[in-house]
């Protein structure tokens, strides 16, 4: 089931944006890196990052989205972007080991099978450039998996005006290093002028995550009641620059392979 406010810009097609407040400032022309941080498994983020490709491309500028997948990926990511969406492709899609992991985190969730739908309309009506899986969890000479990231996002710019949106788990997408944290977040390694780091956050609800408990539906936090939009963080040492507040409680996103 598909409770994101989202729903018109979904189904009606990709020139139908969803207006979100505070997000023209993202497409400034010294941005290159967009980077959008989410806790995995809801139904919400996914969507909330389909409507923000959908409106980078109202920038005039060449988009490219970065998912948070194998790049070994990649091949099926293309035959998928190149088809037709039908059920033979969506099988085809589906068919691909990470859907499969006995550890499912929310990247292979119905959710972002949506995502990858949405994602298909959109660089067929020429609106994106590529879908390119970043993900680097095999990285050599001693790289960390998050400067892996970072180096396949500045790999995908195709143009000096491109602009690369990516979509991570919230620690990868830090502008800085926490204290406590070992991690080296992805977008640090970044160029700092040329990089807004983004946390997407509900009002509440429920996420899909694996716990000490299991794999399932979990808490989100508390509901704030806080609107929709962009907010800019003005304090140095806090990890993003902007919060995203999507302005309505989660909803937990199942696997799409049960």
């Amino acid at each position: 089931m598909i409770t994101s406010n989202l729903l018109p810009f979904l189904f009606l097609g990709a020139a139908d944006c969803h207006p979100v407040s505070g997000a023209d400032r993202l497409w400034a022309p010294t941005t290159r890196y967009v980077v959008v941080g989410e806790v995995h498994g809801t139904n919400e983020t996914p969507d909330a990052l389909a409507n923000l490709a959908c409106l980078a491309a109202e920038s005039g500028r060449p988009v490219t989205v970065a998912l948070e997948y194998d790049a070994d990926t990649q091949p099926v990511i293309d035959a998928w972007l190149q088809s037709d969406g039908s059920a033979a492709a969506r099988t085809a899609l589906l068919a691909m080991p990470f859907w499969h992991r006995d550890f499912q985190d929310g990247r292979s969730s119905v959710a972002f099978l949506r995502l990858f739908e949405q994602l298909r309309r959109l660089k067929q009506a020429g609106r994106i450039q590529a879908v390119v899986a970043s993900d680097a969890p095999d990285v050599a000479d001693g790289k960390s998996r998050d400067a892996g990231m970072a180096e396949a996002w500045q790999h995908a710019m195709p143009a000096p005006n491109s602009l690369v949106l990516a979509l991570v788990g919230n620690l990868h997408a830090m502008r800085q290093k926490r204290e406590g944290f070992d991690l080296v977040p992805a977008a640090s390694f970044l160029p700092r002028d040329q990089t807004v780091t983004i946390n997407a956050v509900g009002d509440g609800g429920e996420v899909w995550t694996c716990q000490q408990d299991g794999c399932g539906k979990h808490g989100s936090g508390a509901t704030l009641g806080v609107p929709e939009g962009m907010v800019t963080v003005s304090d140095p040492a806090e990890s993003w620059d902007v919060q995203y507040n999507l302005g309505r409680p989660t909803t937990a996103s199942v696997p799409a392979v049960p």
